[in-house]
């Protein structure tokens, strides 16, 4: 890959991948380097039998000394990433849950109202934007991937086809009104310019208006050693600390903070405009509290954990292949992202593994990036049953279990690879 300069680093002579020397939060320039996942592929972009080749790109995370927010060294032009998407929110029982209980919650504490508007940021197939027009909300989406927002539109949830910005932002203002409510889950980590996307929140809410958003959180990705949820699309691995710079730059207050269960563990924020008059609620100090009694606003907790991850590897690299060499079969189940990347950085391909299973339509028939394993749907554990069954999507591991009730009665065996190897 050859490298022009441009700024705030280089850019491959694709114009698609820029090496990014700042921090986004803070804009200092003190990045230490403490985990390589290597080359990898885009781990959303599925292959079909005719593909050749893959661009891949580097998988390295650097952590600021100035504010302790950890990102990417690189970005992948976000047109790349996001034009077409096959991760469709509604697939996962676990996360529709989530999202009827998320609108319930806001829905009363706010409280909402009927001529409420609520806009959605990167709203996917409008599995969380229905649970809001079910409440009787005025809702709008916006998102980027062409085929999602045509299925939310067909399904009758306005969806904008667009990218988060400062122009989108005004042109709902001036045609739908100022939004009591933004919501954004998932989707903060992904942006590269921080400060442009939070200053377009800031100017559609209305004064009383609240910004919701939720993302992973670093001290699980630390503590469970969730190095498999690093790829392209993940720009930034927050802490509440430099969240909370980054709100104050826009504009925006953080107000409370919860943390739940979801995607291996993540933080749910409500931000005001910073001129209201509003005091930060106790589990936001003690959350801050937390961050710095693990020693997560200094480089040498990142270091540890870099060699921790290499010992993980190792382990579960050794344990498929042993079981591969004893003549068992071995399957995965679950082609997430996070899967990808599991699979990718430890070499695992079809010399140890049949076949991937998933219940999204639009991955079966397809391959993995990267390892270009067959994505097959559920029956195949049917017709081709393995010994073993590795849970790549393991945040979801309790509803995977769940769909293989089968499988497991004659006899299947679960491996987990995180937060460390374990088998069911």
């Amino acid at each position: 890959m050859s490298e022009d300069t441009c700024e705030g680093g280089v850019q491959d002579d694709s114009g698609v991948f820029t090496w990014r020397d700042t921090c986004r939060v803070c804009g200092g320039g003190e990045l230490v380097k403490f985990l390589d996942l290597g080359m990898l592929p885009l781990v959303n972009r599925y292959l079909r039998s005719e593909d050749e080749g893959e661009p891949r790109f580097p998988l390295e995370i650097m952590f600021c000394r100035s504010c302790a927010n950890s990102q990417l060294s690189g970005v992948v032009d976000p047109t790349v990433l996001y034009g077409e998407y096959d991760y469709h929110s509604s697939i996962s029982g676990t996360f529709r849950r989530h999202c009827e209980s998320m609108a319930r919650q806001l829905g009363d504490s706010l409280p909402l109202g009927n001529e409420d508007l609520i806009v959605e940021i990167a709203s996917n197939d409008g599995c969380l934007l229905g649970c809001f027009k079910d409440l009787g909300c005025r809702v709008l989406g916006v998102e980027p991937a062409r085929n999602l927002a045509d299925l939310a539109n067909r399904s009758g949830l306005q969806t904008l086809n667009r990218f988060w910005g400062t122009d989108v932002a005004e042109s709902i203002r001036q045609t739908h009104g100022s939004a009591r409510l933004v919501v954004a889950t998932n989707v903060l980590a992904h942006v590269d310019e921080l400060r442009g996307f939070l200053d377009a929140v800031a100017s559609v809410l209305a004064l009383d208006g609240v910004f919701v958003f939720e993302v992973p959180y670093m001290v699980n990705f630390i503590n469970r050693a969730e190095f498999d949820t690093a790829y392209h699309e993940h720009l930034s691995y927050f802490l509440l600390r430099p969240l909370d710079r980054a709100l104050r730059a826009s504009g925006l207050r953080m107000t409370d903070v919860q943390e739940f269960d979801i995607h291996g563990g993540s933080i749910r924020v409500i931000a005001r405009p910073a001129v209201v008059d509003c005091d930060p609620g106790p589990e936001v100090g003690r959350l801050l509290a937390w961050e710095e009694g693990l020693g997560l606003y200094e480089a040498g907790s990142y270091l540890r954990f870099a060699a921790h991850v290499a010992t993980l590897r190792e382990e579960l690299c050794a344990f498929l292949h042993g079981v591969k060499q004893r003549g068992k079969r071995i399957a995965a189940y679950g082609a997430s992202a996070k899967g990808n990347v599991l699979l990718n950085f430890c070499a695992l391909g079809r010399e140890v593994l049949d076949y991937v299973v998933d219940d999204t339509p639009a991955k079966q028939g397809k391959f993995y990036p990267g390892v270009r394993l067959p994505i097959v749907g559920r029956q195949e554990l049917g017709l081709h049953s393995p010994d073993y069954l590795l849970l790549l999507a393991w945040n979801f591991v309790d509803e995977l279990m769940a769909n293989t009730h089968d499988y497991r009665q004659r006899g299947g065996r679960y491996i987990v690879p995180i937060p460390s190897l374990r088998l069911i």
